[in-house]
């Protein structure tokens, strides 16, 4: 071979290998984002915000607090694809530059997170500001890396240094003219004249018009150009944001981005959109930790559009809006634990509400063996699921609870994975059946139990203890490695096992917990007995109905007749006038409705006219009755003797007739009652033959006139007739309900038990009726008032906003709107922000907020070290207001005794937050009252809602409040409340 021939060469890098390593590669805009939100961490910062703002054209802004970037690290590092990242990242971060934050393990990899944000949109305006230096901006068109006819070293970034904020949006035309320059052969006057284009995008506007011809829109060029003449990134984009951190401006935003703004249509499309996108970005940040191992990360997704009264705000991802543990704690089925080195389960467990009393262990299944090579082993995890029976009959939740729970699982079901507490994606979303929960359920769903749609929980990993298990390069989950796999196989191994052993068909004590669960619980029995007792309800009304519609008008026109040919002449037509009114009140009784049940409705005309016969006929009758009396009274009997004889037998025959009738339905429905039917209904004749015969004796003896008799006669059978109704009607009913197959055991108590308890809470809530309908009428209007107000106090200045009394103006607010949302069946407003609230702050807003009252009535306020350390991840105003009722009684109280004793504590004792104080306590006869809504010993200016609201207020957070008990450890000699925080992390004391 020639030698002169050998060549050496090397590899050319076109722009579009940005293209393909950013946009291209990345899922999609949430996951953009996400990837953006883990610079962000490893920027240091503890607050990400992603605005989009709604005007035309619509923009994106998003922000991080972190430490930001020098110009060398924008020119040397962000702009340089490939750095020596691997070699610099083992490096940690200043401690000036984490801002009093501990190391944390770095997200980013290999530089994807700053080429995703093309996913976002085509132009970028990248401003940085680190704490000691100067802004930096970046203004990129992305688009320009789509041309395939440029090198990499082509692509112009415009860049820039500047003292101030303003400063840079004063450069953006000159920044838009650096950008534009290489694309125009010839840039100068280009936003008003037309001028050449370079070479090579002359190239890439033909092959776009080559490619379909007819086909609308603007050349790539020329879409570039158009943009950066009307670019509409403005100061008041970035309002509340200075630095130090990081600011992305986009626009020509992604039709993701476009789709979120809510227009008011339905657009089934722009819901998926929007559903994918909360179902990514939702718990970006371990909402299953506890105590100090959750991460101090503070993350949100706004709309915000323009209305007269400034922009209005509407949060669609945030901190604010994610699950947390406390909400799935008291779960029916549980495993916590963590997997070793070993691939083996070790934790605990909860089936049906019960915790398995010995530590549980599952082992490796047969042909897994852990991989030992260093580039394939799998490190320790850690794991925690919660969930429940899908089907309440069989729960051991009541029912208020299920329905909670079936609540958070809309939004919040599924199996998640972190890695140094933030999501990796897209394991928990609905589409994502990584560990085939799904695939193995639809083999056989009792056996594996478990289901997306019910479940709540997380895996949470380290890198350092897994480096093996790496994102795929567009973060669509791991790359399918030995790792992956067998990481894979250990959490379905503990999904299968647990089901096998305690919650799927397959287990031993899934049966008769079911079976327990299902015999205790009396509600659900009493509701499937009420229903039925309720359809019964409905075909008796019906076949009532229709024999009231069949027996009425004859009756009506019978009695009407009667009335027409009334006449008393001899003894018989006495007796048998008498009977006739029997026989008509009886067979109007025999005509009776019992009220129209509830899905009855399409027989209402029907029944109010049979309810109108029935009043006519029941006149008619009374008008016969008076006809008869007056008559009788005006009669002499020729054999009085005679026709009292023929009266009874008679109503003797009638009333046997009866009986006999009741007895034999009675004996057909229930064979077993026969000789106890048939001996009451024998006393019965007897008893009426005895007491007819009494009305007779009367008579002989002259004790009654013959008139008066009749009337007594008639009474008594009218009597007799009526009780035996009764009597006998009550077996009857009985029986039919036995042989409906309706538990009459179980539903008359529990219904009693319903009845008492509704009619206690309906004594509380008729003395809180007046104020609910001031309140309903106040709320109508209240999360325009609350929005605008939050929206003024944000406007504020930075110094101003963060000043003490704007944060208890801002306090009040959330916390009049939350009181308000708990009397109010309206929602109000969205959820409030949860952050971290320490000792140190609600000690000090207590002493702040009371130290009038303090200093007036001489009361020592002190909290311990102890409580000082505490740390609680909650709503501010939520707490704040627990502990301000708390003092307040307290102040109260410890104001009867002397000056020189007069004193308030916050302690810990054990796991609970104590609040004491030196008053005279609370008697022992009053502890278990003392939270009931109303109740009070202040003899004046007590209301008796503040403790009822505390622990209103507590409870809706997970959390409890009790007064001390006999062997509790003293603290102070007056009162003390205890409070047991979920997930509070109490220190070193707590630990």
């Amino acid at each position: 071979m020639d030698k002169a021939s050998i060549l050496t060469r090397s590899f050319a890098t076109r722009a579009r290998t940005i293209d393909h390593l950013g946009r291209e590669q990345i899922a999609d805009a949430p996951t953009a984002v996400s990837e953006l939100w883990k610079n962000s961490w490893d920027a240091y910062a503890r607050t990400v915000k992603l605005h989009i703002f709604t005007e035309e054209p619509a923009v994106a802004v998003l922000t991080d607090d972190g430490h930001g970037m020098r110009e060398s690290d924008l020119f040397e590092r962000w702009l340089v694809i490939g750095t020596e990242s691997k070699v610099s990242d083992t490096q940690p971060v200043a401690s000036a530059d984490r801002g009093g934050l501990p190391i944390r393990a770095r997200q980013g990899q290999k530089g994807i997170g700053r080429l995703s944000s093309a996913k976002l949109g085509s132009i970028l305006l990248l401003i940085s500001k680190h704490r000691s230096d100067r802004y930096v901006a970046a203004l990129i068109d992305w688009r320009m890396f789509e041309n395939p006819f440029l090198n990499l070293s082509e692509v112009v970034v415009a860049t820039g240094a500047f003292e101030t904020k303003a400063a840079i949006f004063e450069a953006l035309p000159a920044l838009a003219d650096d950008l534009i320059g290489s694309v125009l052969a010839v840039n100068d006057s280009w936003r008003t004249v037309d001028r050449p284009l370079r070479q090579a995008w002359k190239r890439f506007d033909d092959e776009w018009r080559k490619e379909e011809p007819m086909r609308a829109g603007l050349p790539p060029s020329e879409r570039i150009i158009q943009s950066m003449k009307r670019i509409p990134f403005r100061p008041d984009h970035l309002e509340k944001w200075d630095g130090p951190g990081t600011a992305l401006l986009v626009f020509e935003l992604d039709d993701t981005l476009k789709a979120l703004p809510f227009t008011g249509d339905t657009d089934l499309v722009r819901k998926e959109i929007v559903d994918r996108f909360q179902q990514t970005l939702s718990n970006f940040v371990d909402p299953y930790s506890t105590g100090r191992n959750r991460p101090d990360f503070d993350y949100s997704v706004d709309v915000r559009s323009p209305g007269p009264d400034g922009k209005r705000r509407r949060t669609l991802v945030g901190a604010e809006k994610a699950i947390d543990r406390s909400q799935v704690q008291d779960m029916e089925h549980q495993i916590e634990g963590s997997v070793g080195d070993d691939g083996i389960f070790r934790g605990r467990l909860r089936a049906f509400g019960y915790w398995i009393e010995s530590a549980v262990e599952f082992e490796l299944p047969k042909g897994l063996y852990m991989p030992e090579r260093a580039a394939t082993r799998v490190g320790p995890f850690e794991i925690f699921i919660a969930s429940m029976e899908f089907e309440q009959v069989n729960s051991s939740h009541d029912r208020a609870e299920h329905i909670r729970y079936r609540g958070l699982a809309e939004e919040y079901s599924g199996l998640m994975i972190y890695r140094d507490g933030l999501r990796v994606l897209p394991y928990g979303r609905e589409d994502n059946d990584f560990f085939e929960i799904e695939y193995k359920r639809s083999k056989h769903a009792g056996r594996y139990f478990w289901n997306h749609r019910q479940m709540f929980g997380r895996v949470a990993l380290t890198r350092q203890y897994n480096p093996n298990l790496k994102d795929k390069a567009g973060r669509e989950g791991f790359i399918d490695n030995t790792a992956a796999k067998t990481f894979r196989a250990l959490v379905g191994n503990i999904l299968d096992q647990s089901a096998r052993r305690y919650f799927g068909s397959a287990s031993d004590i899934r049966k008769p917990r079911i079976t327990a669960a299902k015999a205790s619980n009396r509600a659900e029995r009493a509701e499937e007995e009420a229903k039925k007792l309720r359809e019964r309800e409905r075909k008796m009304f019906q076949a009532e109905l229709e024999r009231a519609e069949q027996s009425l008008p004859s009756l009506l026109s019978g009695i009407k007749r009667e009335l027409e040919e009334f006449a008393i002449e001899n003894d018989d037509q006495v007796v048998a006038a008498a009977g006739r009114i029997s026989d008509w009140r009886s067979a109007l009784a025999d005509t009776s409705m019992r009220p129209q049940p509830s899905g009855a409705a399409r027989f209402t005309g029907r029944y109010q006219a049979a309810r109108n016969n029935a009043d006519t006929v029941s006149e008619l009758i009374s008008t016969y009755e008076t006809k008869f009396r007056d008559a009788v009274q005006a009669y002499q009997a020729s054999e009085p003797a005679k026709l009292l004889d023929k009266q009874i037998r008679q109503s003797s025959d009638a009333i046997r007739h009866q009986i006999e009738q009741f007895q034999s339905v009675i004996v057909g429905l229930q064979r077993e009652q026969y000789d106890l039917v048939r001996t009451l209904a024998q006393a019965r004749i007897a008893d009426f033959a005895k007491d007819a015969d009494a009305i007779v004796t009367k008579v002989s003896a002259e004790l009654t006139d013959v008139g008066s008799a009749v009337s007594l006669l008639g009474r008594l059978r009218d009597d007799w007739i009526s009780e035996n109704r009764q009597i006998f009607g009550i077996y009857i009913s009985a029986l039919e309900n036995v042989k409906a197959e309706i538990d009459l055991e179980t539903l008359p108590s529990v219904q009693n038990q319903d009845l008492r308890e509704a009619a206690a809470e309906l004594d509380r809530l008729t003395a809180l009726a007046q104020l609910g309908i001031a309140v309903e009428i106040a709320a109508h209007d209240l999360q325009e008032f609350d929005e605008m107000a939050t929206a003024g106090l944000n406007a504020l200045p930075e110094d101003l906003r963060n000043a003490p009394e704007v944060r208890d103006i801002r306090l009040g607010i959330e916390g009049l709107t939350d009181q308000l949302r708990f009397l109010s069946p309206l929602r109000l407003s969205g959820d409030r922000m949860q952050r971290w609230i320490t000792g140190v702050e609600i000690a000090d807003f207590i002493r702040q907020f009371f130290a009038p009252k303090f200093a007036e009535a001489g009361i020592r306020f002190r909290a311990t070290d102890e409580f000082h350390s505490l740390r609680l991840y909650e709503r501010p105003a939520r707490i704040f207001p627990v502990f301000m009722n708390l003092v307040n009684n307290s102040v109260y109280w410890v104001g009867t005794g002397a000056r020189a004793t007069r004193e308030i504590l916050f302690d810990v004792v054990g796991r609970e937050i104590v609040i004491a104080d030196s008053g005279p306590g609370v008697s022992e006869e009053d502890t278990a009252q003392i939270f009931r809504l109303f109740f009070t010993r202040k003899e004046r200016s007590g209301r008796g809602v503040g403790l009822y609201l505390a622990r209103a207020n507590l409870s809706a957070g997970g959390h409890s409040i009790r007064y001390k008990g006999a062997d509790d450890p003293p603290t102070l000699p007056g009162a003390a409340f205890y409070i047991e925080f979920r997930d509070a992390d109490l220190g070193p004391q707590g630990s």
